[in-house]
C-alpha cells in the first residue's frame, strides 16, 4: 500500500471507532431510558448493561437534563454511516431530507448574548472533524437552500 492509502485506511479505522464507541454511548443511555420507563430500577439496569450503578444514575441525569439526546440527529446519521449501518446514498438521504433547524440569538435583544444551536451545527461540526466531507456538505448545502428558496 501506497502511504496516503494507508493514512487513509487509518483514518477510516479510527472514524469508524469513533463513531461505533458515541454510538453505543447513545444506545445506552436510550436503554436506560427506556428501562427506567418499564419500573426496572437503577440497581437491575446497571446489572443488565455491566455498569455501576452510579453510572447508570449519571446516564439517567443526563437523560433527565438533555431530552433531546434520546432523538435522533444527523450526527447520529453521520456516525452510523461511519460505523457502517448506512451506506453513503443513505446517508445523504436521509441528512437531504432532514428538517434542519439554524443557529439563531437564544437574547435577541442582545446582539452579544448567546445563541442556540441548530441541528445544522451537527453537519459543520462533522465536516471539520474529518467525519464528513467538503463535498457532502457542499452538496447537502446545496439541496437545502433549493429547499429553503
Amino acid at each position: 500500500m501506497e502511504g496516503s492509502s494507508v493514512v487513509q485506511t487509518i483514518q477510516d479505522e479510527l472514524a469508524r471507532v469513533h463513531a461505533q464507541r458515541e454510538l453505543n454511548r447513545l444506545d445506552a443511555l436510550r436503554a436506560c431510558s427506556k428501562a427506567r420507563a418499564t419500573g426496572m430500577t437503577q440497581v437491575e439496569i446497571a446489572r443488565s448493561l455491566g455498569v455501576s450503578q452510579p453510572e447508570v444514575h449519571r446516564m439517567l441525569r443526563k437523560a433527565d437534563s438533555f431530552p433531546e439526546l434520546i432523538d435522533r440527529t444527523p450526527r447520529e446519521v453521520i456516525l452510523d454511516f461511519h460505523a457502517g449501518l448506512l451506506d453513503h446514498a443513505d446517508m445523504m438521504a436521509e441528512l437531504k431530507s432532514w428538517p434542519f433547524t439554524f443557529s439563531g440569538a437564544a437574547e435577541p435583544d442582545n446582539p452579544l448574548g448567546p445563541s442556540t444551536r441548530g441541528s445544522w451545527e451537527d453537519v459543520v461540526d462533522a465536516v471539520h472533524r474529518d467525519l464528513l466531507l467538503v463535498e457532502d456538505y457542499e452538496e447537502l448545502f446545496a439541496a437545502h437552500q433549493e429547499d429553503s428558496g
